[in-house]
């Protein structure tokens, strides 16, 4: 049985913190090394990260991962990072970014 199975997902889906904890927990590290990978910047990867399950959680009830919560999961990654690097593309804008990231004690 590959992890998550449907039977977490459910429960996070719930409203189970602990459920949701544990899914978060199990995909950290690879999720911190896809992100630190593509950002450069490990303060940023866990921004990124934190916004993603942050997301996940607040949508919970609309989770639609019963094929493959891994491919979702680095999907949504994917997503949010390339949405972050088009949007900071502007080198001033980009260390703007940071700075306020920084300032508000995300690492």
């Amino acid at each position: 049985m590959t992890f998550p199975n449907q039977q977490i997902l459910d429960r996070v889906t719930q409203g189970d913190e602990a459920a949701f904890t544990q899914l978060r927990s199990y995909f950290h590290v690879p999720a911190f090394k896809f992100c630190s990978v593509l950002l450069k910047d490990e303060t940023e990867a866990e921004h990124v990260i934190d916004s993603v399950f942050n997301k996940i959680w607040n949508d919970r009830l609309d989770l639609r991962a019963e094929g493959n919560f891994q491919s979702y999961l680095f999907s949504s990654l994917k997503d949010q990072i390339f949405g972050e690097m088009k949007r900071y593309a502007d080198p001033v804008a980009r260390k703007q970014y940071f700075d306020r990231i920084q300032s508000l004690g995300v690492s």
